[in-house]
């Protein structure tokens, strides 16, 4: 019996030192949002209106020290214009007939709802973050957008419960509804 109640307790102090000693998953989620400054992905998302719906399906490459392009893939008639973010300008080109247009005063774009990395900027910049673990095994991470409006008052990113990635970007309006439903294309993070 002692044996027994021996065997019990090492078991027990083994799991306990093995789940302290690597990053918890919520150390993990904050990790992955730290790195969104850097990234590849495709991202789906629904633009919610009171009169309908339009789907749109981009491409974002950011880099901490270029900015970032955005590539729009979907609608058709959308399609292949690309938004090169950086911190003096962004431009804005027109691939299939070869037309840019830069702007230069860019303070309006600090705070690209569609971007994860811009996510990262406004999460490093809170005094107090909750991340949540749902009840499907997710991670739900909701922050206020600043100098938002009506339609873009929070945001909120659903992390893999497995990989700790993001999967799901939302934007709410004061009222809490959806105004932008985005889904990140998981086959294509990079």
């Amino acid at each position: 019996m002692i044996l027994l109640k021996r065997l019990v307790y090492v078991i027990f102090i083994s799991i306990f030192m093995t789940s302290c000693g690597g990053p918890n998953e919520y150390e993990q989620v904050h990790e992955n949002i730290i790195k969104l400054d850097s990234y590849c992905y495709e991202m789906e998302f629904c633009v919610i209106s009171n009169k309908n719906e339009n789907m749109y399906k981009i491409r974002v490459t950011a880099n901490a020290e270029d900015g970032y392009m955005v590539e729009i893939l979907e609608p058709e008639n959308i399609k292949r214009i690309v938004t090169r973010y950086n911190k003096d300008k962004t431009e804005q080109e027109n691939t299939s007939i070869q037309d840019k247009i830069t702007l230069v005063d860019t303070e309006k774009f600090d705070y690209n709802i569609l971007m994860l990395s811009n996510f990262k900027k406004v999460y490093m910049q809170q005094d107090k973050i909750e991340i949540n673990k749902q009840k499907d095994g997710t991670y739900k991470v909701e922050i206020s957008i600043p100098n938002g409006n009506y339609y873009f008052n929070k945001q909120e990113i659903i992390f893999d419960g497995q990989d700790k990635q993001p999967i799901i970007m939302n934007v709410y309006n004061e009222d809490g509804q959806k105004t932008i439903e985005g889904k990140v294309c998981k086959d294509n993070q990079r």
